[in-house]
């Protein structure tokens, strides 16, 4: 075997384990707050996986964990975010957790909840 073949090889075993790692990492779950409303209103997710919200109404909003307004501080409530701005937030514990935004929490639509499984 050529240096060069084994240079190869000695890629190709090398980058497998870093594949598969990545593989491993689910993609985010993603929420779009619209028209204020949070869609979907229930996300399912994996323990640890990433759920990322997206403000594309003109007004700000929150995501705070908790419900009947009450705040319960499962994660520490985002700022206002603007049109266009994001808040992630990741779960290791299953269960389920609900949320909703400060400004507009006597809009139903503006409630949400997050199952978390192991």
């Amino acid at each position: 075997m050529t240096r060069k073949q084994l240079a190869l090889l000695a890629g190709i075993v090398l980058a497998v384990p870093a594949a598969a790692a990545v593989a491993a990492t689910p993609q985010p779950v993603h929420v779009t707050i619209h028209d204020h409303t949070f869609v979907p209103h229930v996300v399912h997710v994996k323990a640890g996986q990433a759920i990322v919200w997206l403000n594309t109404d003109q007004d700000p909003h929150t995501v705070t964990s908790g419900s009947g307004g009450a705040g319960d501080d499962v994660w520490k409530s985002s700022p206002l975010i603007p049109d266009g701005q994001t808040f992630t937030v990741r779960l290791d514990r299953p269960g389920t957790y609900p949320y909703f935004c400060k400004p507009h929490q006597f809009e139903t639509s503006m409630h949400g909840t997050i199952v978390v499984s192991p």
